[in-house]
């Protein structure tokens, strides 16, 4: 097959999906299919050698007419996808999606992925975004032949559930490089670099967006006060700013480390194994939770959130614990359970690396994306 894979943002921009596109187009390439990967080429950004191919998948990088977010208007995608057999979209795509179903009322039909809903964190961005949804989500939903759930939970619980042919639904997983991210002894030049020597190190890994609710976790560790307990920040951008004031208005630069954002090429894997487990204390707009399955692949339990996402990937108190969004007392209640008990941290973990290797293999989620796309042509 002749594929095209559509996402609005992919590396060297960190970030979920576009690392979620990147293994999806690597195992359909390991499977001989021929993928190309479109996406919007960003101001900001030095691609060097990564401009047009990354890890050997064939990039084609457009500059948005309009930038719409995280998203952007790119009208040359439509021409650009003619010849091809199939598309697969990461939705959401403001901007791209328009023009992938224009593109297949004479061409390719086409597959979405439904990541997340959006949901605007400023008075001026929440009218914009409700009124291109009322406009085109339901279109650009219906048009697809076949939509992967992350979850068919989450599915349920999104903006999308209303809107879309429940009988063109399949579970379609995110998955794990595993032997990427495996066990691994603690790396002793960063515990020193971190300042973490004899410390339980609980990480959060990810953008610093405001639905992921840095700042409930930084509460927690202020509330809990103790010092042998240490908070590594792995990720950046967005709220970056706010968040390190915050830790410095609190006096904590020495309990919580901001380590940047790091690349699973870069010494992300590295960085899970100097954690004892990882928090995700998102209260809305986390539809899986990628970060949550890197982790427990390294064998590190999780505490998540009961969002129907992240709570699907954990079993309570087999892998991890499930905590109430939003409820500062359960998280911290949480926490100190990991902290206290070396002995559970380590029989978790084992339990939650068994699962992933089990479930969440990309490889094996990689011979369900071809054989679904096989049925669409």
């Amino acid at each position: 097959m002749k594929i095209a894979e559509i996402v609005p943002a992919f590396p060297p921009q960190h970030g979920g999906m576009g690392y979620v596109c990147l293994h999806n187009a690597l195992e359909l390439k390991r499977r001989g299919h021929d993928v190309t990967i479109f996406t919007l080429k960003k101001n900001g950004f030095d691609y060097g050698n990564e401009a047009g191919e990354v890890m050997g998948m064939k990039v084609v990088r457009l500059k948005a007419a309009i930038g719409l977010g995280d998203g952007g208007m790119i009208p040359r995608l439509c021409s650009r996808l003619k010849g091809f057999d199939v598309v697969h979209l990461h939705y959401p795509f403001y901007g791209g999606a328009e023009y992938v179903y224009l593109a297949s009322l004479k061409g390719p039909k086409y597959m979405i992925t439904y990541h997340m809903d959006v949901y605007g964190d400023t008075l001026l961005k929440k009218p914009i975004i409700a009124t291109y949804e009322k406009a085109f989500m339901k279109t650009i939903l219906r048009g697809a032949t076949l939509i992967g759930a992350l979850t068919t939970a989450h599915l349920k619980s999104s903006k999308a559930a209303k809107l879309i042919d429940w009988d063109k639904v399949i579970e379609m997983p995110n998955g794990v490089d595993i032997k990427v991210f495996t066990p691994a002894k603690k790396n002793a030049a960063l515990i020193e670099r971190y300042g973490l020597t004899n410390k339980t190190v609980a990480l959060f890994v990810g953008n610093l967006q405001p639905f992921k609710r840095l700042d409930l976790l930084i509460n927690a560790i202020e509330e809990i006060g103790d010092d042998r307990l240490a908070l590594l920040v792995i990720g950046g951008g967005y709220n970056e700013d706010e968040y390190k004031k915050l830790v410095k208005d609190k006096g904590l630069e020495k309990q919580i480390i901001f380590a940047g954002a790091h690349s699973p090429e870069e010494g992300l894997p590295a960085h899970y194994n100097l954690g004892d487990f990882i928090v995700l204390p998102s209260t809305h707009s986390e539809s899986f939770g990628l970060v949550v399955l890197e982790a427990m692949a390294s064998g590190k339990p999780a505490i998540v959130t009961d969002l129907p996402g992240p709570a699907s990937l954990v079993e309570e108190a087999s892998d991890g614990f499930i905590v109430k969004a939003g409820d500062l007392q359960d998280l911290k209640e949480k926490i100190l359970l990991l902290h206290k008990d070396p002995a559970l941290r380590a029989q978790m973990g084992e339990v939650a690396r068994k699962k992933v290797v089990a479930k969440y293999d990309w490889f094996k989620i990689g011979a369900r994306l071809e054989e679904a796309l096989l049925n669409i042509i």
